[in-house]
């Protein structure tokens, strides 16, 4: 979701902070076919949810195939779950043979959830009255790493066709990341005792 982005640093401003669109969703000022873009923004969320879900799985069960279920070990960071996956596809011999297909379809997903984040975290506008689709404004702000003060503003148009792509992408990755799954389940079952929901 690219199209349309003007990225600007700045010094904290109020005026550049405090721009936002302060009424219910939905609002009287959207267009008649707003709903199309609030639900393929909400099937995006549940899309990506379940995504992630099923690849911090895996990653666990890799962990703990490692022998490094006691460790304490940090999952948010994309690069270390990217790190983790790939030891496991380069270290274990039932998964070796899939090393480059895994590696690259974990990179896959880090890259969408650049996506998934903005849509999540995005200061939502208006919509754009003269658009051919639902079109929205939305905004990013966040610090600029290693500086003080600094912050970087992300202005974006988007589209319904840009939220339906990213939604598109997120389902190819979790149907994708399902034959990795199938892959890695049998190899350590989880105990007996274990409920499952």
């Amino acid at each position: 979701m690219v199209a349309g982005r003007e990225i600007k640093s700045i010094a904290p401003n109020p005026e550049t902070l405090l721009r936002i669109a302060a009424h219910n969703t939905p609002n009287y000022s959207d267009p008649s076919d707003a709903h199309r873009f609030y639900a393929a923004l909400g099937m995006l969320s549940v899309a990506w949810g379940r995504l992630e879900g099923q690849a911090i799985g895996n990653v666990l069960t890799i962990i703990n195939l490692l022998g490094r279920g006691h460790e304490k070990i940090m999952l948010f960071p994309w690069d270390r779950r990217i790190e983790l996956w790939n030891e496991g596809f380069s270290s274990l011999l039932p998964l070796k043979a899939h090393e480059t297909r895994a590696t690259a379809l974990m990179q896959s997903i880090k890259d969408a959830a650049a996506d998934r984040n903005f849509a999540a975290h995005a200061i939502w506008g208006e919509f754009d009255p003269h658009a051919p689709e639902p079109t929205m404004t939305a905004r990013s702000i966040k610090m600029r790493p290693g500086t003080l003060g600094m912050i970087d503003v992300d202005d974006r148009r988007i589209t319904l066709s840009m939220v339906n792509a990213a939604l598109a992408e997120c389902n190819r990755l979790n149907l994708e990341m399902t034959d990795f799954t199938k892959l890695i389940t049998p190899l350590r079952p989880p105990p007996a005792h274990i409920p499952r929901l």
